[in-house]
């Protein structure tokens, strides 16, 4: 005889693992330790620039030490240089001695064609010469067409131009004129004698 059980047999629920908890706790713990890890290496490296912050700032005021020391160096020295130039002045080592002007003037005067009459110097230091010009040679210059009695008083000229002593060299009047029957120019020449020796 077959007996059939009618009556159901409960059956166990199967475990069922919630693997993604799991998955999501681990995630979290991850994340929570790479944060830790994170602030840690932040708190490292805010220590390296804070400490080159205070090594910079060791320097910089280093540096301003240095440089307030150089702006005091400078300020002294044109302070000694500015005596020095008033010592100059007061000495007169750089001034243009008149000895020297006339004994330049004397040289630059040419031979044999050019003498001054009249020399006249202001306190300006601006000159006046009036003088007198021949040909040096009168035949010569007549048998060529001519007497160029000019050209004296453009040698004159010449030279006191290319002379450091003098400068604003300007004929200011030429005329012809004679001189114990003898043709000439009488000219006046205006310049001016330079202060200091180095002057322009």
């Amino acid at each position: 005889m077959i007996k059939i059980n009618l009556i159901t047999i409960k059956r166990r629920k199967p475990i069922q693992i919630p693997f993604a908890a799991i998955f999501l706790v681990i995630a979290i713990a991850a994340i929570l330790v790479g944060f830790f890890f994170a602030t840690q290496y932040m708190d490292t490296y805010n220590d390296d620039k804070k400490e080159q912050l205070k090594n910079l700032e060791a320097e910089v005021k280093q540096s301003l030490g240095k440089f307030t020391a150089r702006d005091s160096l400078r300020q002294q020295l044109s302070t000694l240089e500015s005596q020095i130039e008033q010592l100059k002045q007061l000495s007169g080592v750089d001034l243009l001695q008149w000895s020297e002007v006339f004994s330049t003037l004397t040289r630059v005067v040419p031979d044999k064609t050019v003498w001054i009459t009249n020399l006249r110097i202001d306190t300006d230091r601006r000159v006046q010469i009036t003088g007198y010009a021949c040909a040096e040679n009168q035949e010569k210059a007549e048998a060529k067409g001519a007497p160029r009695l000019t050209v004296g008083i453009q040698n004159f000229i010449k030279q006191l131009q290319e002379n450091s002593y003098f400068a604003e060299v300007f004929l200011s009047n030429a005329n012809k004129n004679t001189y114990e029957k003898a043709p000439v120019w009488r000219f006046d020449i205006t310049c001016r004698i330079k202060r200091d020796i180095g002057s322009k």
